[in-house]
């Protein structure tokens, strides 16, 4: 039998601190306040969820809540076989489904602002603090030094208490993901007590979460200065060097830490984890200049699980742009960019996968920014005059194509592949191949426009300009079954792109003119032969091949003689008719021809009927 769900009193006796707001500090009448008490800490709730089932929590509580009841119900599972069940409500029992939770503050609005305007006191009164306003003021009034206390320093003897307390009340907003809020409570924790190293820790794990690594870093360094035996002071000091892409400055601090704190093993297993991560890291950026840019991305990406540093993200960047794979180095520098608008290398590896990417207007303007941030950054300055002279001529070898000089198409085009000197998979080669490759076609000079062609085509598969003009090529020297072939791959990729599917349909229309016979060899006559020069040319091949001229032959003679009467048949049925001829002449088959032939007839006789 599965086991019975938790019982609503079960997570409120697991809970490890309080999450809402002390019910002894409301002065609302508490039969106005019962209906947002939450079931799970018996405070008023704080970050109001609210249920299908019209019940309220704090979100933190009711997500714990859903997060055990899940782990309880998996491992009951796990022992019974039982399929797992939805969680319920620690107030009603309901079952409750993800999307039954919502906030408070948009599905009922109007309650949301009620809960705001609940009475409440100072949660520090017993400091001396006198003010009472409204739920929705409380955490402005704690972080704001002329409304708590009305302006007042705490005294001597109840600064200790106070900072304990403000520091309890930036816990419960760290609880609760309201960071910023919690920094603010230990900075104020801090204001009444400097000397304790846990508030600035405390708010060092704050900073750390905003992505803030230089405030973390900062905090952490008073924190082990006032308390050189504060372990979490030394791991997230090392944790937010690393964050900065500092690894060697996080192997530092441990081995530091480790001797004010010797046998720690927390201490001892981050500074092989920051050992192996320097490893890892350099092992990838020497993977990437030596060009092997997929083993490299497998050592980045298994850094980015550990760690999304600068330094580890702009290596899988590298990779990324190694392999061709320009738009997923774009997204990993832009994270770059956005966490540090002055990172010089983001710029530069940026700008360099737009120009991959043939967009050299806004490649060139992120290596400029890159030099203007750093003028002696030697990695930007290298790229910026590659790209430049790859972009300068690529502009002319479209130049010369516009004016019909495919020569120096030709020539311009090599260049830019000579001075981008880009990896074999990116855009840039591909579409430049394919546009020389083109150029070699107006030259007719097929074997090398094909030769482009398949190495554009083995850079970016589904490079369509690179297919029509290989097609085209392959058309030139009467090979229309691989030109047809070709075009069919490319309609499996994008079945819905017209342009492909016509040049499709012009290949197979070769392959079956291809496969033809001749009709004018057949009959023996020139293609301005007139119907009586077809009569008489078939009466006369008739009796060349009449099976009965062919008896006495042998089996091979007379199957052959057979084969030939009937043809001339078909060739006389074909040239005999006007319509059916003309259609032959522009390259339609013998099946092609009859389907024609009977819709003219069709639309003949339906036209014939309408005018009655």
């Amino acid at each position: 039998n599965k086991p019975a769900p938790p019982t609503p009193a079960a997570p409120a006796a697991a809970a490890a601190s309080t999450m809402g707001f002390p019910l002894t500090d409301v002065l609302t009448a508490d039969e106005l306040v019962q209906e947002f008490v939450c079931k799970i800490c018996h405070c008023l709730a704080e970050y109001p969820s609210y249920t299908a089932c019209s019940h309220v929590f704090c979100e933190k509580c009711l997500q714990d809540w859903l997060d055990r009841s899940a782990q309880v119900d998996a491992e009951a599972g796990a022992m019974t076989g039982a399929a797992p069940t939805l969680p319920r409500c620690p107030t009603c029992n309901t079952h409750l489904a993800s999307n039954q939770v919502t906030s408070l503050k948009a599905t009922v609005p109007l309650a949301w602002r009620l809960l705001g305007r609940v009475q409440c006191r100072c949660p520090l009164h017993e400091s001396g603090c006198a003010w009472k306003g409204d739920y929705s003021e409380v955490t402005a009034h704690l972080t704001n030094s002329q409304s708590h206390l009305s302006g007042q320093d705490y005294t001597a003897d109840n600064s200790k208490q106070n900072a304990e307390a403000l520091k309890d009340q930036g816990n419960a907003k760290f609880q609760q993901h309201d960071y910023q809020q919690a920094i603010q409570l230990y900075s104020k924790a801090i204001s009444a007590a400097p000397g304790v190293a846990a508030y600035y820790g405390n708010r060092a794990a704050a900073w750390l979460m905003v992505g803030a690594h230089k405030e973390c870093a900062a905090d952490c360094k008073h924190a082990v200065t006032l308390d050189p035996g504060y372990t979490k002071g030394h791991l997230r000091l090392a944790k937010a060097l690393c964050e900065m892409s500092d690894v060697a400055g996080a192997e530092d601090s441990l081995r530091h830490a480790l001797l004010q704190c010797p046998g720690k093993k927390e201490l001892e297993q981050e500074l092989a984890k920051m050992r192996t991560l320097g490893l890892h890291l350099a092992e990838g950026a020497r993977l990437v200049r030596e060009g092997d840019a997929a083993h490299a991305l497998e050592i980045f990406a298994g850094v980015l699980k550990v760690t999304q540093c600068a330094a580890a993200t702009l290596g899988a960047a590298r990779a990324e742009t190694g392999l061709g794979r320009c738009d997923h180095a774009m997204r990993l520098t832009l994270q770059v960019i956005r966490n540090e608008p002055s990172n010089v290398q983001a710029y530069a590896v940026r700008g360099y996968a737009l120009c991959l990417k043939t967009d050299f207007d806004q490649g060139m303007k992120h290596l400029k920014e890159a030099l203007r941030l750093d003028p002696d950054h030697v990695e930007s300055q290298k790229l910026h005059r590659r790209m430049k002279r790859a972009g300068g001529a690529l502009e002319r070898g479209r130049a010369a194509v516009a004016k019909r000089e495919f020569d120096a198409a030709v020539e311009a085009l090599t260049e830019t592949l000579e001075a981008a000197d880009a990896p074999a998979q990116s855009p840039l080669v591909a579409t430049t191949l394919a546009e020389r490759g083109n150029a070699h076609l107006r030259l007719k000079d097929f074997d090398a426009a094909l030769a482009d062609c398949a190495r554009a085509i083995e850079a970016q598969e589904d490079h369509k300009q690179a297919h029509f003009t290989q097609c085209t090529a392959l058309l030139a020297l009467g090979r229309p079954q691989d030109a047809a072939d070709s075009l069919q791959a490319l309609l499996r990729m994008d079945p819905s792109d017209e342009t492909t599917r016509r040049h499709h349909e012009k290949a197979v229309f070769e392959v079956r003119r291809a496969k033809r016979p001749d009709y004018y060899a057949i009959l023996n006559i020139s293609r301005v032969a007139s119907v009586t020069e077809i009569k008489q040319a078939y009466k006369a091949r008739c009796m060349e091949w009449h099976p009965d001229r062919h008896a006495l032959k042998s089996d091979e003679e007379k199957a052959l003689a057979e084969e030939n009467f009937k043809a001339l048949g078909e060739a006389l049925e074909i040239m005999d008719d006007p319509m059916k001829r003309g259609l032959y002449d522009e390259g339609f088959d013998k099946e092609a021809i009859a389907e024609r032939a009977e819709a003219a007839r069709r639309a003949a006789h339906k036209g014939g009927y309408g005018g009655g």
